[in-house]
Parts: C-alpha cells; sequence; structure tokens
C-alpha cells in the first residue's frame, strides 16, 4: 500500500503543524477533527488531524500510535476557524488549536471523564410469584429490587447507598443472585443541573416582534446589533430568537462579558428551554467543562451559554450567535491568541450559515461602524433599535453631582461623599428600597504616601504603587499579586506617619456602615469572588433582599435586572477618565450607562446619582441624558485625528524583558524592521514608537511598546510575516502581536 500522511496540531506554541504516517490499522480513523496521540521526542502527546492525504515529508515520519475518537472530535468549521484565528492575530497554530478543547480532553482516551457504578435489572422481570420464591427469606434483596423497578429498571448504586440506605453488600448480593447487574456509566457533571429558572413572558412587545422580524431578515452568514435601551428587553429577544432556531433543528451560542453574569443567564435559559442549555465558562472545573463540550458534540445540548471561551463550543448545526453586551472588553483574550469573541464570531457565523446577534445600550464604535458598511459587505451588520423600556417605564432621572462645589458630608476622611448621595441613600432605605453603589477600584485606599517625604510605597515589581487592603490588612500588587504588611514607618526617611490616598471598595463600605449602620451591606469584587459560585451566592442573597446596598466594581454595571433597586450611586465617576488610553472617554461612558440601567426596572422607577469633578466632559454629559448616538457621533469626531479605530485599525507590539536596556532594544529593532517591510511593500501604514508602555514594568519586566496604525488589510501584510519572524527567534526578550486591541496600558 501506498503510505499515507496526515497534518497534526500539537497544543503547544508551535507555528506549524507536523507529519506523520498514518499505519494501515489507523486507516479508517485517522480524519480531520480526530484526536491522536504522536511521538514527540522522548514522549507521547495528544495532538488535533488537521488533514490528512498530505505530501510526505522530505524527513522520515514517524507514525501515529493512537486515534482517541471513533469520529472527528472538532468539526470541519472549527478547525477552519483556529486557522483564521492563527493567520489573523499572528498566533501560534498550536495555540489557536489548543482553544478549541477544554484542558481535559488533550490528556488522551477517556481523558476528564468520570463513570459511576449503575444496578440494572435483569431484562426478564420476576413475577409476583417468582418474587415470593426467589426472596422468601430475603426481604431486603426484595426491597432492592421493586426500588429499582420503581426507578425505572436502573439507579447508580452511590444514589440506592446514600439516598435510599441500602448496603453495597446488598447491591452486589443481587446481581450475584442474576435479578440484576453492575454496569459502567458516564456520570455527568453539571453544576447547574439544579437550575431550572423562569418561563419568559408569553407575548412580546410590538417592538421586540419587529426586531425578531428584522433578524429573520438576515441571511444565513449575516449579522445584526440589536441597539436597545438598558430594561428594554434584549434579552427576550435573545430567548425567542434561540427558540426559533431550535424549532427548526439548529443550535445556538449565547455569550455573556462577565461570569457573574452567568447564574442569572443560565437561569432564564433554563426557564425557557430546560436541560437543552450547557455552560461553558472558567469558573467549572476541567471535568465539568468537558463534561458540557461532550453534551454539545453530542447533540444532547444544542444551547450553549457562557463567557467568551464559548464561542468555540462544539454546536451542531448551529443556527444563531448572540453576543450580549458586545462593547465589553472581556470578549478579548489576554494571551496568544489574542482574538475578540465578537470577531471570530463573525468568522464561524460566515463558515456555518448562522446568524450573529450583537446586543448592547452603548454598542462600541467599531461595531457601530459596520451598519454604515455597503450592505453587501461581508462585515455589514443590519441596525435594529429597541428605543423604549418594557411597559414604557422611564429611563432613571440621572443627575452629576459636581463635587467641586456640591456640600458634603463632614468626617468621611478621603471620601468626597454629597449631602445628595447621602440622603438619596437614606430616603431609598427608608421606602425598603435598594441600593448599588459603583466605584471601580477595589481595596481599601490607591496608595500608601508619607506626609513628610511624599514618597509613596511601589511594588518592588512592577512599576505601580501597592494599593492599600484591609481585610486582610497589607499592601497588595494587582498586576503581580505581590504582598507585604502596612509599614509603621516611612521606607525612606523614617517618618511615623504613612497617610492612605485614594478611596476604594473596602473603604467605601466601610463608610456606609457607619453612614447607614442598620443597612445590609454586600461587596462584589475581584477580592470577594475569588472562589467558586462567590458571584452567584452574592447576587442570589441581593435578588432575595437579604443586601440593601451593594457594593461594587465594574462587574455589578452589566446586565443585572433587580426591580427593587431605585437608586444607583456612582461614587467617583472620574476614575479611568484621564488613563493614557483613546478608549477612556468611550468606556467612562459605557460604565456610566450600563451602571446607570440597573435603576427603575421595577414600577417605582429610579435615579441615578453621579459624583464627579469634571461635569462638562462629552462622556459624562451624554450619559446624563441617555444619548448613546449622541456620545458615539461625538467620539467619532474626536477619533478623526489623530486616526484611531474605528478610523484606522491598530496593531500593538509589546516586548517584555529582564533586562531594561535590551527590551529597549529589541523594541528598536522590531519597529525598524516593520518600518523597512512597510517601504518595501508602499504600504498606508504608521509605526508610533518605540515608547515605554504606559506601566512600564509587570512582574520583574521591563515593558516597550509599538503601534502600527492603518488599514486592517494592510496590518495583515505585516502581521503574518512578523508572527513567522518571531517563530525562529529566541523567548528573551519576549514580544506579543495584539491585533485590535482593547488596551494600551
Amino acid at each position: 500500500m501506498t503510505p499515507r500522511y496526515a497534518e497534526v496540531a500539537l497544543p503547544l506554541p508551535l507555528a506549524r503543524p507536523y507529519t506523520y504516517r498514518i499505519p494501515p490499522e489507523l486507516d479508517a480513523r485517522v480524519l480531520p477533527g480526530v484526536r491522536v496521540v504522536v511521538p514527540m521526542r522522548r514522549r507521547s502527546l495528544t495532538g488535533l488531524v488537521l488533514a490528512v492525504d498530505v505530501a510526505a515529508p522530505d524527513a522520515t515520519a514517524r507514525d501515529i500510535e493512537e486515534a482517541l475518537d471513533a469520529e472527528p472530535a472538532v468539526p470541519a468549521p472549527l478547525l477552519e476557524t483556529a486557522r483564521w484565528t492563527s493567520a489573523y492575530y499572528g498566533a501560534p497554530l498550536g495555540l489557536a488549536i489548543k482553544t478549541l478543547l477544554p484542558a481535559a480532553l488533550w490528556g488522551g482516551s477517556g481523558a476528564g471523564e468520570r463513570t459511576e457504578r449503575v444496578l440494572v435489572l435483569a431484562p426478564e422481570r420476576l413475577t409476583l410469584v417468582e418474587r415470593d420464591a426467589r426472596f422468601q427469606r430475603r426481604p431486603r434483596q426484595r426491597a432492592l429490587y421493586e426500588t429499582l423497578e420503581a426507578l425505572g429498571g436502573s439507579a447508580p448504586v452511590r444514589h440506592l447507598m446514600e439516598q435510599l440506605g441500602f448496603s453495597d453488600s446488598l447491591v452486589r448480593a443481587l446481581a450475584r443472585d442474576g435479578a440484576a447487574q453492575i454496569e459502567r456509566s458516564e456520570r455527568l457533571r453539571d453544576p447547574f443541573a439544579g437550575v431550572t429558572g423562569t418561563p419568559p413572558p408569553p407575548v412580546l412587545t410590538p417592538a421586540q416582534e419587529a426586531a425578531l422580524a428584522g433578524i429573520e431578515r438576515v441571511p444565513p452568514g449575516g449579522g445584526v446589533l440589536l441597539l436597545g435601551v438598558t430594561g428594554s428587553g434584549k434579552t427576550l429577544v435573545y430567548l425567542e430568537a434561540v427558540r426559533r432556531e431550535l424549532a427548526r433543528g439548529r443550535g445556538a451560542i449565547v455569550l455573556v462579558p462577565e461570569i457573574g453574569l452567568t447564574p442569572q443567564t443560565v437561569s432564564r435559559f433554563r426557564g425557557a428551554f430546560g436541560d437543552q442549555v450547557a455552560v461553558l465558562h472558567s469558573a467549572l472545573s476541567d471535568g465539568e467543562r468537558a463534561d458540557a463540550w461532550r453534551l454539545l458534540r453530542r447533540g444532547d445540548r444544542r444551547v450553549a451559554v457562557g463567557a467568551r471561551s464559548a464561542i468555540l463550543a462544539p454546536v451542531a448545526n448551529l443556527g444563531l450567535i448572540v453576543i450580549d453586551e458586545e462593547h465589553e472588553t472581556t470578549y478579548k483574550n489576554g494571551e496568544a491568541p489574542r482574538y475578540h469573541a465578537r470577531d471570530v464570531a463573525g468568522v464561524r457565523a460566515r463558515l456555518e450559515g448562522a446568524r450573529l446577534l450583537l446586543g448592547s445600550a452603548t454598542p462600541s464604535l467599531e461595531t457601530m461602524a459596520r451598519t454604515g458598511l455597503p450592505t453587501d459587505d461581508p462585515g455589514y451588520l443590519l441596525r435594529l433599535d429597541l428605543p423604549d423600556r418594557i411597559e414604557s417605564r422611564p429611563l432613571p432621572q440621572v443627575e452629576l453631582v459636581d463635587l467641586r462645589s456640591a456640600p458634603l458630608v463632614g468626617g468621611t476622611g478621603s471620601i468626597a461623599w454629597s449631602l445628595a448621595l447621602d440622603g438619596a441613600i437614606g430616603t431609598a432605605l427608608f421606602r425598603g428600597e435598594q441600593v448599588i453603589l459603583l466605584l471601580n477600584r477595589r481595596g481599601f485606599a490607591a496608595y500608601l504616601q508619607c506626609p513628610d517625604c511624599g514618597s509613596v510605597r511601589h511594588c518592588p515589581d512592577c512599576s505601580i504603587s501597592l494599593t492599600v487592603h484591609q481585610t486582610p490588612a497589607g499592601l497588595r500588587c494587582h498586576y503581580c499579586g505581590h504582598e507585604e504588611p502596612v509599614p509603621d514607618r516611612c521606607g525612606e526617611c523614617g517618618g511615623p506617619v504613612q497617610r492612605m490616598r485614594g478611596i476604594g471598595t473596602q473603604q467605601l463600605e466601610r463608610l456606609v456602615a457607619e453612614r447607614f449602620p442598620e443597612a445590609r451591606l454586600g461587596r462584589m469584587d475581584l477580592d470577594t469572588t475569588s472562589t467558586k459560585w462567590s458571584h452567584q451566592r452574592i447576587l442570589e442573597s441581593f435578588e432575595r433582599r437579604e443586601v440593601d446596598i451593594l457594593i461594587g466594581t465594574q462587574m455589578i454595571a452589566k446586565g443585572l435586572d433587580f426591580p427593587n433597586v431605585t437608586l444607583v450611586g456612582v461614587v467617583d465617576a472620574d476614575t479611568g477618565l484621564s488613563l493614557p488610553d483613546f478608549r477612556a472617554s468611550e468606556r467612562c461612558f459605557q460604565l456610566l450607562a450600563q451602571v446607570g440601567g440597573r435603576a427603575g426596572r421595577g414600577p417605582r422607577g429610579g435615579r441615578v446619582l453621579v459624583q464627579t469633578r469634571c461635569p462638562g466632559h462629552h462622556s459624562l454629559v451624554h450619559a446624563s441624558r441617555h444619548d448613546t448616538i449622541g456620545f458615539l457621533e461625538q467620539e467619532l469626531t474626536l477619533r478623526q485625528s489623530p486616526p484611531a479605530p474605528p478610523v484606522l485599525a491598530l496593531v500593538r507590539l509589546v516586548v517584555s524583558g529582564l533586562d531594561e536596556i535590551e527590551t529597549g532594544s529589541t523594541a528598536a529593532r522590531l519597529a525598524e524592521w516593520c518600518q523597512r517591510l512597510i517601504d518595501r511593500h508602499g504600504l498606508p501604514v504608521t509605526v508610533l514608537g518605540p515608547a515605554p508602555c504606559p506601566v512600564t514594568r509587570i512582574k520583574e519586566r521591563w515593558r516597550w511598546h509599538a503601534v502600527l496604525r492603518g488599514p486592517s488589510p494592510d496590518l495583515g501584510r505585516i502581521v503574518r510575516p512578523a508572527a513567522r519572524r518571531l517563530a525562529k527567534r529566541g523567548r528573551e526578550p519576549a514580544i506579543i502581536i495584539d491585533r485590535d486591541p482593547v488596551s494600551m496600558l
């Protein structure tokens, strides 16, 4: 026989696949998308077949050792999506392939699977007379037999023992007797199995019906932007759109930006579609993610709900992809491949003939720009509006409190606490209503400063100040995790007094507890949500009205629906407004508009108080007017000069290393190489930098960056050769390619 060869990608930072020979005994099983075990140097690794019947390599090919799947684990469209991700973002193909499977499934045959013993009655059931004879002196065996019969003929042994009180010896005795047998069965882990949820309202509003009609008009592979104000019922449109796809025999993927939103989203979708829903997100264990993946791949579940990585869920016959709060930066992956789930979703929708539905009250400028493209452009989005809240409830009144002139409450230390916000909280509590307070900075204080010499305690490994925490007490770096005790004296001058500057959610929580001692408080930030299901516990407590005031960072600003919340207070709207990032104003507007939308969702209405020292800033002015279109138009004008996305696209090249001088030199050589490539091809691309990153050092590594600015297709002509060049160099200093970056820090 003529030898056959296959291309196999390994889940490693490798730029290209390897070629292996297909042994005759595996000839029928080695197909594209199948996991195989292959030799790699002196060990065996699990890889994924990309193609078969490829040309023989120049060197002698080694044999594939084992095929792990009876049929492809990864369908062809997902393989093609991974290839696109690798090429577009300049990421190693091996890392792009690695994202297609849960970690547990890269471990070999049966990896991540869990089985359990199941007691199954024999096919020939005993009559009453036969039972009387066989179990005459064994009443417990008869009870076990009849219990199994009542349970449908089988039951997990663990359930019989732990819940029903039968012993293991009794189970084995019934099996020895021939009346039953013990089998091994797959035991799937579903942490959301008990979530039932509530069905959605049976009647949609005319605006929702019109939006659904618009979605239906979009051809397969096309996309829609659903621009709906907060509380307009976008989720109900998602639910109905998914229901229609399920009725056609197709599946759906629904993405949410934060893990904290997942429980509420799962509840809604389980209420509508029952056990058709599988959940995928990073808070699950490897085994739980692997089980959800298997259910989707087999077609036992047809709706995948999750965060960013769920965009690669193996949903069979995919018909719809929904991305809620599409503007959120959490949809951008923070490590290679640095993909944006929104863009990967567009590619996957076109490959599989699915519709793409993006939803937001505050869409990104990049997404809004796509609604103005020619209708025959592959990136075109049809814009559909939901301009009003459900039941025509008014949007909450938003008041900007100018901290430069507003009367303040005394005795609050470094916290600017206005009389207006203080009084509004008291009134809401008196009425039995709930309050949300946003402060987008965790910890107790931003930094510690000596009042004598002015020195600030900095992280020894990062170029940022240490944040003061009180629970537990200490100074902490939010980049690398470095911790140290709060010093008694200044390390520079020996002064005995340390002064805290800036405020965080811990300090705000203490102030609110002092101002409103009868109120029940909850805090939601990275410090309180580090354990599994902590998001769910906090939000469920708030939903049950066991918490009167919820204090938190940006994670409380999105997607949450609590009708009893009548007041939202933004303690410091200026946090992040002046960051060295062209998206700072856009993020500020989105955060204020989103958190303000948590108020007034019930019949009591709502009110939003925004404390600021910049009341004339255009992002705050438009947020106070609920004027999304006005903000987007003004912000787009500001991005014309200097040009920034969506006017032009960006690629950020970040160099990091342990040696400061070598890192800067490497960045300079990289920028020069890019400029030579641009000049050689005559590309309309500008190189900015190199320069130190705004955060110049993280985890002992110095950081420089250069930014390429130009049309996206021309940037691709630099990214691809840059990726090939980087694949051939050593690892120090490290260089990353971040195409379409969401942060410039």
